[in-house]
């Protein structure tokens, strides 16, 4: 009921009207045709009150008219003002989408743009990748070479200091054994020298000891000894000893005796030949 009433609610009011026309009508036709019939004056008042509130109903119903024409115009405005406002908000999310379309076409835009310049961006770190791995190899193949040639350059340099060495070596070892030799040879000649020199020497020192010596009493005929006398550059005796002994005690002291006021004892100039003076041994026999 409600409903209708929404939807239509002029015809509504107007057949709620003529319905209460009727039962009003069915009312007043009841008292005419009863019992009171006599009573004529009740029937022009009906009559009248019947005419009042057509008027009032009609006056009302037209009052309801205005008011439902009126409703129907505030309902329109609204529905006119619901109507812009929708119209607004589909413009607002019309305009909203545009926006939400643009800045998404931005977006869009933006991310191509980020991905070309990523791209390059990658594409150019490759190329410098690659250039840097190229210069990186060939920096070691350099290096390598260098190495390998310092390394030629090293095992050059020590074969040839090898070689020197060897050489060197072998001149040396040759000027040594050279000088072995010369200093060999002259080793012996100064021995024969030298021994010529301690013959020729030991014969004088016999001889000078032989004049420093008192022969002692008794027979020495036939007596001789080994006297080992040990010497100081300038022929001085630190020590005359009989090794070999005569058998005759006192012919050995003798002859020891002898041996150290004799000196100093005679000696070569050349003080190279003392060596082999240091030590000296003599055969002593008197008249030889």
């Amino acid at each position: 009921m409600m409903d209708l009433f929404k939807k239509y609610p002029v015809a509504v009011i107007l057949s709620v009207v003529f319905h209460l026309l009727l039962v009003a009508f069915f009312m007043f036709s009841a008292d005419i045709f009863s019992e009171k019939k006599i009573n004529p004056k009740p029937t022009v008042n009906v009559v009248k009150a019947t005419v009042i509130d057509e008027s009032k109903i009609k006056a009302e119903a037209e009052k309801l008219k205005n008011i439902e024409n009126k409703k129907r115009l505030q309902e329109q405005a609204r529905l006119n003002e619901i109507k812009k406002k929708r119209l607004a908000e589909e413009k607002r999310i019309a305009d909203l989408k545009k926006q939400q379309e643009l800045q998404k076409q931005k977006l869009a835009k933006q991310k191509a743009d980020e991905a070309a310049r990523q791209a390059k961006l990658k594409e150019k770190n490759l190329l410098a990748k690659k250039k840097a791995e190229a210069a990186e190899k060939k920096k070691q193949a350099d290096e390598k070479k260098k190495r390998e040639r310092l390394a030629r350059e090293k095992a050059e340099k020590l074969k040839a200091a090898k070689e020197k060495a060897a050489k060197e070596k072998a001149a040396k070892e040759q000027a040594q054994r050279e000088q072995a030799l010369r200093e060999l040879a002259a080793q012996e000649e100064q021995e024969i020298r030298a021994q010529e020199a301690v013959a020729s020497y030991t014969d004088l020192i016999r001889q000078k000891v032989e004049r420093n010596w008192i022969q002692p009493p008794g027979d020495i005929t036939g007596l001789d000894c080994v006297v080992r006398v040990r010497l100081i550059p300038g022929g001085d005796v630190i020590d005359a000893q009989v090794i070999k002994s005569s058998g005759n005690a006192l012919f050995d002291r003798s002859v020891e005796r002898a041996t150290r006021k004799a000196a100093p004892l005679p000696l070569p100039n050349d003080p190279k030949m003392f060596n082999f003076f240091r030590t000296l041994e003599f055969y002593f026999r008197p008249g030889d």
